[in-house]
């Protein structure tokens, strides 16, 4: 399963094939990755419009750049376009991968002395995709380098990723990397919050903006923060 916006995407063995639902509707899909890649467009169409004009606009004018340009606004709207490392002069974004958001090694976009944009992960490292036009000449591209464009080109604000968190002891002495920190207590556990942070879920991953009236429905039913965007649609879905 996975969220675009307030829809939750999932393959139903019922039907059987892929679907997309949110609280006031469900649109049915067929099987296989078309199925699922017209669920998650479908989704996208619906939760973020602005973003799926400038996609289908990309992609009429650069039709071969269609694959990695949906992907690349799959990655911007659940979050995976990180601010860069501070301490990293030539980062300028990081963005996690859609098959290992888990991961603490998110790929890291670089700014070459020629201007142009550098990614490490192994489509651009194979060449990537090179597009015609004065938006991206001499830039070669992957759905990461799209993300990051996608975000520029629509003023998206990057996700402020959360750093580990450190042992319950040390956040009392607010050491947290040089950031004021706060112990949160939930259900006998730690977390650690940002002084600075806006939203966020209990496993420390920001909260979308789509998301919001539900966290905080959640929080004023509960008394506390749902742990993961999953819980929290889940939640949702089933009230």
């Amino acid at each position: 399963m996975k969220h675009i916006g307030t829809f939750a995407i999932w393959y139903d063995t019922a039907v059987p094939g892929w679907v997309a639902v949110n609280e006031k509707q469900q649109q049915g899909f067929g099987t296989g990755a078309k199925g699922e890649r017209e669920a998650t467009r479908y989704a996208l169409h619906e939760a973020f419009p602005q973003v799926t004009t400038a996609v289908d606009h990309l992609c009429t004018q650069h039709p071969e750049a269609t694959s990695r340009a949906w992907a690349a606004a799959e990655l911007l709207v659940m979050g995976h376009v990180l601010n860069p490392d501070p301490v990293e002069p030539d980062e300028v974004v990081r963005v996690r991968s859609q098959r290992r958001a888990a991961s603490n090694h998110p790929y890291r976009l670089l700014r070459q002395p020629d201007g142009t944009l550098a990614c490490d992960c192994p489509d651009f490292q194979r060449g990537g995709l090179a597009l015609t036009g004065e938006a991206f000449v001499n830039q070669l591209l992957c759905k990461h380098l799209l993300a990051y464009w996608l975000a520029c080109h629509l003023a998206w604000p990057l996700t402020k990723e959360t750093p580990a968190p450190l042992h319950p002891k040390r956040s009392h002495a607010g050491r947290f990397r040089g950031r004021a920190v706060t112990a949160v207590g939930q259900n006998n556990l730690h977390q650690l919050v940002s002084s600075q942070a806006a939203a966020q879920y209990g496993n420390g991953q920001p909260v979308l903006p789509a998301h919001l009236t539900h966290y905080q429905a959640y929080i004023a039913y509960t008394q506390q923060r749902p742990f993961s965007q999953e819980k929290l649609l889940s939640w949702s879905l089933g009230r």
